[in-house]
């Protein structure tokens, strides 16, 4: 499949950012055993097996597909049928290098099945890619997934692709998104504190602001937001403000006392001038010129 075909597939339901990131992963990681979680129509599991040599894919019904023998397909609940398979992949001694969660969207639903999937002893080295985390319930999920429990847990950025704030298609609705969840027992966390990106609001809880704006809602601030951060903000900037006057008035100040000073000085020397044996000598020479000059 050319790059051209990549993106001009019409049955594959991510946006063509999610396509490349997606592919790029795959390209990289090339897996020896991947798993999805929503078959769908089966363009992302066409992509997964171009770049796998197994692939497991489970989904509520069995699409009608024509695929390639290293390619299973898992008709069930994947909440039932995820973690029996994890754990026969477990006691194989087997581990999953690639798996794409993007079926139930509901927030118990994609809790269960990326808890599943951390809990595994065969997710160990692992790259979990999540659909849809733009979207509040899945996002809501996703959050509720205790990361920190799984000492494995190497990184995690749910807007590793942000979502989407839908206008032609999905009207005011929130969707799309690639979340990114990089498991590595060997090195957890990076070595650098938290997995977990929280230095930043994510998208779709900015999104959701901007869509309540548009649609002439009162917006409610993302969540963590706490009005009083700004009010707080603002009060420093004001004091900053307060700080920078008056350390102009205090330069002022010293321009003042420096000015006052100077004509202190040269007060000082006129009056030592008029007392002095030379200006009392030279008294009847001021006065005549002063005549002179009147005459």
């Amino acid at each position: 499949m050319s790059i051209g075909d990549l993106f001009d597939d019409p049955v594959w339901q991510m946006a063509l950012g999610e396509r490349a990131a997606i592919e790029g992963i795959l390209s990289a990681l090339q897996p020896q055993l991947a798993i999805e979680v929503g078959t769908a129509e089966g363009a992302c599991l066409g992509r997964i097996a171009q770049h796998a040599q197994e692939v497991h894919s489970f989904d509520l019904v069995t699409p009608q597909l024509d695929l390639p023998d290293h390619v299973t397909l898992h008709t069930g609940d994947s909440h039932q049928l995820l973690p029996a398979f994890l754990a026969e992949l477990a006691e194989a001694g087997r581990s999953v290098d690639f798996a794409l969660v993007d079926g139930d969207h509901s927030s118990e639903g994609v809790r269960r099945d990326v808890e599943a999937l951390l809990a595994s002893p065969a997710v160990t080295d692992t790259i979990i890619i999540t659909h849809d985390t733009g979207n509040e319930r899945v996002r809501a999920g996703l959050d509720a997934v205790p990361y920190g429990a799984y000492p494995k847990v190497a990184h995690v950025d749910l807007d590793f692709v942000p979502g989407h704030l839908g206008q032609d298609r999905f009207p005011g609705e929130l969707w799309y998104g690639l979340g990114l969840i990089v498991v590595d027992a060997a090195q957890p966390a990076y070595g650098s504190g938290a997995a977990v990106q929280t230095d930043r609001h994510h998208g779709g809880a900015l999104l959701s602001v901007a869509r309540d704006v548009l649609g002439g809602r009162p917006p409610e601030g993302p969540s963590g937001h706490d009005p009083r951060a700004r009010q707080l903000s603002d009060a420093y900037a004001h004091i900053d403000a307060l700080e920078a006057r008056l350390a102009e008035l205090a330069a002022g100040d010293e321009r003042l006392a420096a000015a006052e000073s100077e004509a202190a000085h040269h007060q000082a020397l006129v009056a030592d001038l008029m007392t002095s044996v030379s200006w009392r000598v030279t008294a009847p020479l001021r006065a005549a010129k002063r005549t002179l000059s009147r005459s």
